[in-house]
């Protein structure tokens, strides 16, 4: 049986590292982790064979997966590890240790307070200091700081962050504290010494004026840091200066067949043969026109004239896009077509 049954598995930071493997590489992936964390010193050994029938597959297949799967381990010595899994096992061994002297005292205690009131006087001195570990816990400032540190593993904190300073400024239990939340606000830009702790130990002082007790989670500060936050970064006016750098564009407007500039700015350069076949096969103002509103523009003029438009853009564009120009009677005509389709 393994020295310590439970393997935690922070699912979020896996995921994160394998999401480029097969099932199957998942899979001799995670048989490698948990066979390693059974192994007194999480280690494994670097011999082909062993770990083929470790993750049960032929020899040949391990030969295959062992490239994608050693990227995850440190193989020197002939042992196979993986840092962060060692890491947690450490930080279980250590809190197990500590959890079983903790028990050893409480036993002696225990022991001591269940021998009669008549004992021995030269023994009750030693019975009294059995008993103050179970009413009152006296703890260095070193306990404190290992105690803040398991928690930070438990939560997989950072070991360069300060939970103990965190849990008292919130009035909190170091050892209870959500570390989640912590690492979210992190990763969200807040900083520790200008946003946290500031506005932890703000709120948590206001609380404590109107009702005499803290707030009994870091979930109740999360929107006041994210604000610090922005006011410190100035998040507000980089938003409004970005604003005047790109305004928005104007809303469209209509399309005026009678305007020549209108359909200037619609047909674009006169030299353009693109552009003329493009319209040759969508004679109309669609919806992604970044000015105009969509409208038809009447029939198409390579297949017969268009009395919409101006005789100035007739003569701009037409002979060189193969427009159908009108014939001269045509021409001398005053037409009373309106536009088709507004």
């Amino acid at each position: 049986m393994a020295e310590f049954p439970a393997l935690p598995i922070f699912t979020d930071a896996y995921l994160a590292d394998t999401r480029h493997l097969t099932a199957e590489e998942h899979g001799a992936y995670l048989l490698l982790l948990m066979c390693a964390w059974r192994t007194r010193g999480c280690a494994l050994k670097d011999d082909d064979r062993f770990l083929a029938r470790t993750v049960g597959v032929t020899l040949p297949r391990w030969r295959r997966i062992r490239p994608v799967l050693k990227d995850f381990f440190t193989v020197e010595g002939g042992l196979w590890r993986q840092k962060k899994l060692t890491e947690v096992y450490k930080g279980v061994e250590t809190r197990v240790a500590r959890n079983r002297a903790n028990g050893a005292k409480g036993g002696r205690a225990k022991a001591a307070r269940a021998k009669p009131e008549n004992a021995a006087s030269d023994r009750q001195p030693a019975a009294k200091a059995n008993k103050l570990p179970t009413k009152t816990r006296i703890q260095t400032p070193k306990q404190k700081a290992e105690e803040a540190q398991d928690a930070a593993i438990a939560v997989d904190i950072p070991a360069d962050i300060p939970v103990a300073e965190v849990a008292a400024a919130a009035g909190l239990d170091s050892l209870a504290l959500d570390g989640s939340e912590l690492v979210k606000w992190l990763s969200a830009g807040a900083d520790l010494g200008q946003d946290i702790l500031p506005t932890i130990e703000r709120l948590c002082k206001r609380k404590m004026a109107r009702s005499g007790s803290a707030p009994g989670s870091l979930a109740y500060y999360g929107a006041a840091i994210l604000e610090a936050r922005d006011k410190r970064l100035k998040a507000r006016k980089a938003g409004d200066a970005h604003n005047e750098a790109f305004p928005p564009a104007p809303p469209k407007r209509h399309f005026d067949a009678s305007l020549p500039a209108d359909w200037r700015l619609f047909l674009g350069d006169a030299s353009s043969r693109f552009r003329g076949d493009y319209l040759a096969r969508h004679w109309r103002i669609g919806p992604d026109h970044p000015v105009f509103l969509p409208s038809g523009l009447g029939c198409d003029p390579t297949l017969r004239p268009n009395p919409l438009i101006p005789k100035e853009i007739v003569s701009e564009y037409g002979a060189r896009w193969g427009w159908v120009l009108p014939s001269p009677a045509q021409a001398g005509k005053k037409t009373s077509s309106r536009q088709e389709d507004i």
